[in-house]
């Protein structure tokens, strides 16, 4: 199962823009400011993969850095480019994109490369953000782990406000490691509008992450997790998400 086409990510990125920035965005922040920014100069050149409706693009280019954001939706693109205005966005294809400069560091965060369904997929993805980056460049990434699909990912739930109602369903196969989010979206604009989607994530194992970064050309990979009790740990078993940190040589 791969990603085909990213119309269902379209009537999502209102949603997610609407809903999701505070979820995320300050957990994303805390392992970045301990694990991967000091090991970056001022003013370092990162690239955000699947750099969704541009919140992280737009607190990093804040603080100096210099930021080129690409993402496969173009909605998702429209809302970045109003959060975070003068930023380079670019629409192509995690698994394929090819992009001239040369970055200090890489970022893909949220939860972005779960959503490649195949280990595959998932290795030229890494192959393409290897040689995005210069010598010594540094990859973070997070990822949604299998405890955490079988934590969270179930139930119905949604959000209904005056201008919109959406109910959302979750599931996850544990024989195929696939985690699937079935959403009706209902939005007043000139009139009610229906949208109906449906997103699908792909539980990794650690060992298949890593041989994935090592087979592309990535070194010396690092593993952690967060809770809010102890901040940045080592990786567990029971984490529900785990943050990636590699280097090119």
């Amino acid at each position: 199962m791969t990603i085909e086409h990213y119309s269902d990510y379209d009537p999502f990125a209102w949603l997610y823009n609407r809903h999701w920035q505070g979820q995320f965005h300050p957990t994303a922040l805390a392992v970045m400011d301990s694990i991967f920014l000091p090991r970056l100069l001022e003013r370092a050149r990162i690239l955000d993969l699947c750099c969704g409706p541009g919140w992280l693009a737009s607190t990093l280019s804040q603080r100096g850095y210099r930021i080129t954001g690409i993402d496969g939706s173009k909605e998702m693109l429209s809302y970045a480019r109003e959060n975070a205005p003068g930023i380079e966005f670019v629409l192509d294809d995690a698994r394929s994109f090819e992009i001239d400069a040369r970055f200090d560091g890489a970022i893909s965060v949220f939860d972005s490369l779960n959503h490649i369904l195949s280990t595959k997929d998932l290795g030229s993805a890494f192959y393409h953000v290897f040689h995005s980056l210069r010598a010594e460049g540094l990859f973070f990434f997070d990822l949604n782990t299998e405890a955490g699909f079988l934590q969270h990912w179930h139930g119905t739930y949604g959000f209904v406000e005056d201008d919109h109602v959406c109910i959302l369903q979750q599931q996850f196969d544990d024989n195929a490691k696939i985690a699937e989010i079935e959403a009706t979206l209902f939005r007043l604009e000139e009139g009610w509008l229906r949208s109906d989607f449906t997103l699908r994530q792909k539980a990794y194992t650690e060992s298949e992450v890593r041989k994935a970064l090592e087979d592309v050309g990535f070194q010396h990979t690092e593993t952690y997790g967060f809770s809010i009790a102890e901040g940045v740990h080592p990786l567990r078993t029971e984490s529900t998400r785990a943050f990636f940190l590699c280097r090119k040589p």
